[in-house]
């Protein structure tokens, strides 16, 4: 036997052993392809337009449950979502910290601040109106910002 004889029967080989495995892969797709026509009924065409039509029904959904998940959203921001008390002492002659502050806020940064001063003589309460975070329209105290800032954090 021959170099040249040796080496065709190895190239013979080698191709076989690649037309087996193209064989071999082939019948897979075969199978796959089979099953994807028996649950459709139809061709290869009318199994990817089906798949199409399907995808578009859910675009659709996921479309509307955004504009609804965007709505709601919205909407929330009109609802109370901050609610801070503190109590705090401004008097240096009383005892403990018997004044208190209580920030009432919606997702807008809009609502009240109702502050109560207690001293020895009397207790006195204030309401201010707050638009945006800011007194509207009178000022906040330090103490009040830090009330609310304390409720947004």
């Amino acid at each position: 036997m021959t170099e040249i004889e040796l080496v065709l029967i190895v190239a013979v080989g080698v191709i076989s052993i690649f037309v087996l495995i193209d064989t071999i892969l082939l019948l897979r797709l075969k199978i796959h392809y089979d099953r994807i026509l028996k649950s459709g009924g139809g061709g290869l065409m009318e199994a990817l337009e089906g798949i199409q039509k399907t995808l578009g029904i859910h675009e659709g959904r996921v479309g509307k449950i955004f504009s609804q998940i965007a709505k709601i959203e919205d909407d929330i921001k009109s609802h109370l979502q901050h609610l801070v008390v503190r109590r705090f002492n401004p008097f240096s002659n009383t005892g403990g910290d018997q004044s208190f502050i209580v920030g009432i806020l919606d997702g807008n940064q809009n609502g009240i601040v109702i502050t109560s001063l207690h001293s020895r003589e009397n207790t006195r309460f204030y309401v201010k109106s707050v638009s945006g975070g800011e007194g509207d329209p009178h000022p906040l105290s330090d103490e009040e910002k830090k009330v609310l800032k304390k409720g947004n954090s």
